[in-house]
């Protein structure tokens, strides 16, 4: 099963951290594949994840299974034969430094097709959010 993890260390508490990422509008500039997220990010809730991904418009719906406010959110759904299970974790690193981990495994028949350049894109992307949610963090705490 193909997998994406990465991690990052932010220089922010993991609440400092939350205030971001618990702010569903803010997602689209961390991760820009994502032209918009819709829902409740809560126990139970359900997001539809809206990426774009050149002229390709594919909204996903995800199921919220665990969810601990300012320290893990993890979610599973799908489509067209994919499933993933997502978790993100934010914990403390270092006083004042949060290690924030994106961490997902694909399933199904289309998992298949995760291989190569679909997914060097997708890993790179992943990364690239990572960094782009460091940024804002930082930059909010200023």
């Amino acid at each position: 099963m193909p997998t994406v993890q990465h991690a990052i260390d932010v220089a922010a508490t993991p609440e400092d951290c939350w205030r971001i990422f618990g702010d569903l509008a803010t997602w689209p500039r961390w991760f820009p594949m994502l032209e918009r997220v819709e829902g409740e990010l809560r126990a139970g809730g359900r997001l539809t994840l809206r990426f774009a991904v050149g002229p390709a418009r594919l909204p996903v719906e995800v199921a919220i299974e665990e969810y601990r406010p300012g320290e893990l959110v993890r979610w599973v759904g799908g489509r067209l034969g994919v499933r993933g299970d997502h978790f993100y974790s934010f914990a403390v690193n270092n006083p004042g430094s949060t290690r924030v981990t994106s961490h997902e495994t694909f399933s199904g028949v289309g998992a298949r097709l995760i291989t190569g350049p679909v997914f060097a894109r997708l890993d790179g992307e992943t990364h690239q959010s990572m960094e782009r949610f460091k940024a804002l963090v930082e930059a909010a705490k200023t």
